[in-house]
């Protein structure tokens, strides 16, 4: 059994048989973890609930009188984050797209784990935004880091945003309120004769 990260919790069910093969319900395991400190167990008859505590190895043991089974459990954790590109420049365009970042991670002994959902957040939302796909949209022109998280392991990317949208695009600059700009509209109107 192999776990990652502490918290993550597994089920183990064990059936005691008879030298023939027959199952014999009846008959309950005592549940041990040889080392709690990687793993917990808690049981019910012959359910069991494997719990990760920190990275290591430890033996799960089902005992019926002097008969043993045994599994092993490697509680792994992620210890590093490789990203890359280190610097990016999003553009903020007519269509919005994302940029995809290339994120390795990495066990507490080097191993790549797959598998994991990859969070990113940009420190200033008004320059861009992350998502939980390791991506990163642009949001308006600036500079600021996204942070890469996968549990509890964090990198950082410096990203800068140019602004290319067409003038369609664009958000137009209002002077004045929107309330002011229609009062003003009508009294024009009024002054031209012209009912409002």
């Amino acid at each position: 059994m192999q776990l990652f990260g502490a918290g993550q919790a597994a089920a183990v069910h064990a059936t005691p048989r008879e030298k023939s093969g027959r199952p014999v319900p009846a008959e309950a395991c005592r549940w041990t973890s040889s080392d709690p400190a990687v793993a917990t167990v808690a049981w019910r008859h012959n359910d069991a609930t494997v719990t990760a505590v920190k990275a290591g190895s430890t033996l799960l043991t089902c005992a019926v009188g002097r008969v043993k089974a045994e599994i092993p459990v490697s509680v792994r954790t992620v210890a590093r984050l490789e990203v890359a590109p280190a610097e990016v420049e999003l553009l903020l365009a007519d269509e919005a797209r994302p940029l995809a970042l290339a994120v390795r991670v990495l066990d507490d002994q080097g191993a790549p784990v797959a598998g994991r959902i990859v969070l990113t957040r940009c420190e200033d939302e008004g320059v861009c935004r992350g998502d939980a796909r390791g991506q990163l949209w642009a949001t308006g022109a600036g500079r600021t880091r996204a942070v890469v998280e996968v549990l509890g392991a964090k990198a950082t990317v410096a990203v800068s945003v140019k602004d290319v949208r067409t003038a369609l695009t664009r958000p137009k600059v209002i002077e004045q309120g929107y309330m002011e700009a229609l009062e003003r509209q009508v009294q024009r109107k009024q002054a031209a004769g012209a009912k409002p």
